[in-house]
């Protein structure tokens, strides 16, 4: 109280001087205001890679407009940003990304210099009926591998040199339907090899995901033939720390198997739902398998899947078709990644 009342009588001229602010209305460019925008988030290092590649495309679209400072930018800008995303045929959530830069930074710019920035961006809204992706088209659909071209792809693979982690990640993704950070995430202390089973846990897609599911004979070979020389206490797939180098190693692979393969590694959890349906075995249990949660309120109060139950509706309605259909796979007679009669007994 002593300190204030010394400040707020001494005579104006004896006042601290308030420094300069040059920064007070800045003229931002939009690559600066982006940059400062990013500062201000506790970002990995992934992640913050990640949100400048967004801003890349974005800086890309505004030179080409004839843009260069934050205060030019409009409501339309940002719409016709959007549907040139759209023209471009990207997915909605790939066009969400690439427009949260230039939300995160309009809203940081008008609460910072309230005076002279607006947030452009406040009653932008982005729907998914705006995109192409939520149209149905007969002649198009997601991409995908049948169990029988997974698994030729798995025996390429084998008869190669140091694939053993990308083996791995290709089977779970193609014949458990894992998503690719699940895969990629899956500790050994996970896996149960006595039961056959694998627990999957984690934040995907920003919820956090717990299911515990068997697993194919196939898979199950492959693990207890890849166990043996891993660290029991680390990944199953230990070689690849970001989902990038393996999205990568997976896809050149694939094109040097198959060049005409035009799938991404993300879309090998395809292989499951699409060969269910096609097969006339889709269903809840099919749903729940794959990690999607109940639909309906019939799905969520009335199916009898509480504790193991769930593990034997799995195998019963699920499992057996996945092995039904690695049994008639035409496998080569040396085929690396199928144990021989003696081991197939025990699996």
């Amino acid at each position: 109280m002593k300190m204030a009342e010394e400040t707020l009588l001494q005579p104006q001229a004896e006042k601290p001087e308030t420094p300069n602010e040059p920064d007070e209305f800045p003229t931002l460019h939009i690559s600066e205001a982006l940059l400062r925008a990013s500062a201000t988030r506790n970002w990995t290092e992934y992640t913050r890679q990640k949100d400048d590649k967004f801003c890349e495309y974005f800086l890309e679209w505004i030179d080409k407009e004839g843009l260069a400072y934050w205060h030019e930018l409009r409501y339309e800008h940002i719409q016709r940003y959007q549907r040139n995303l759209l023209d471009r045929g990207l997915a909605f959530d790939t066009i969400r990304l690439y427009l949260l830069p230039v939300r995160r930074t309009a809203a940081w710019a008008a609460s910072n210099w309230p005076e002279r920035y607006v947030n452009f961006c406040q009653s932008h809204r982005i729907s998914r009926r705006d995109g192409r992706s939520s149209t149905y088209n007969e002649d198009e659909g997601n991409p995908y591998l049948s169990i029988h071209k997974v698994l030729d792809f798995l025996d390429w693979l084998a008869r190669k040199e140091g694939q053993d982690s990308l083996i791995i990640g290709v089977a779970l993704q193609g014949l458990a339907g894992l998503q690719m950070q699940e895969a990629l995430r899956l500790t050994w202390e996970k896996v149960d090899l006595n039961e056959g089973t694998i627990t999957i846990d984690g934040v995907v897609k920003n919820r956090y995901r717990i299911r515990k599911i068997p697993i194919a004979k196939v898979i199950m070979w492959l693990l207890r033939r890849m166990r043996s020389a891993s660290n029991p206490q680390g990944a199953v797939i230990p070689d690849y720390a970001a989902f990038d180098n393996y999205s990568h190693a997976a896809h050149r692979e694939m094109r040097k198997w198959d060049a005409g393969v035009a799938i991404k590694p993300k879309d090998l959890r395809n292989t499951i739902q699409t060969e269910a349906i096609d097969g006339g075995w889709y269903g809840y249990y099919v749903q729940r398998y794959v990690g999607h949660a109940p639909a309906t309120i019939g799905e969520r109060h009335y199916h009898g899947d509480q504790g193991k139950r769930l593990i034997s509706f799995f195998r019963e309605k699920v499992v057996s078709h996945i092995d039904g259909e690695v049994d008639k796979w035409k496998a080569p007679a040396d085929s690396p990644i199928i144990p021989g009669p003696r081991l197939a007994v025990n699996q």
